[in-house]
């Protein structure tokens, strides 16, 4: 039995495309640290040299339990940024993000560009920089009666703010 997402919403992602990145003339990833690294552009910061595949759209869940909640730092009350982003594992299939070897082609540092609703309607949109980005993935959700061997459902992304690479 593969269940369904509750309260759905369309994730919209942009994977990192780390062939091009590393194409970047003058530019690319950092060979210590593996992260992009930024191109001097006569500007403070530089332009970065992260570069995405198109923006995919994929039916989601939100846990905001912890979307919003205030947490006490030693600077102050900060909002929390952090998401869980539901998918299931169908919609996966179908979008052809599961490898052959049956594993997500979702990664660490993808980043979250917006949610929108089933109707195409923007619900939330994550300025970038600081971004929202995917920090952690995990499978779930082994079916609601799985008998013999276990089938996975759902895949959880952990999202916060902040580039991960």
């Amino acid at each position: 039995m593969q269940g369904r997402l509750i309260n759905r919403f369309v994730c919209v992602l942009r994977r990192l495309d780390a062939v091009a990145t590393a194409a970047v003339t003058g530019g690319g990833f950092d060979d210590t640290w593996r992260t992009t690294k930024p191109v001097a552009d006569g500007t403070q910061f530089g332009t970065s040299t992260r570069r995405e595949m198109d923006a995919l759209r994929i039916p989601c869940q939100l846990d905001r339990l912890l979307w919003g909640q205030k947490t006490l730092k030693p600077s102050g009350v900060e909002t929390m940024e952090d998401i869980l982003i539901i998918l299931k594992w169908s919609d996966l299939v179908a979008a052809g993000l599961i490898s052959s070897a049956g594993l997500p082609e979702i990664q660490q540092g993808d980043r979250i560009e917006a949610i929108e609703t089933r109707a195409g309607a923007v619900d939330e949109t994550f300025q970038n920089p600081p971004g929202m980005y995917v920090h952690d993935l995990e499978r779930a959700g082994h079916g609601l009666a799985s008998f013999g061997t276990p089938k996975t459902n759902l895949l959880i992304l952990h999202c916060g703010t902040g580039k991960v690479s």
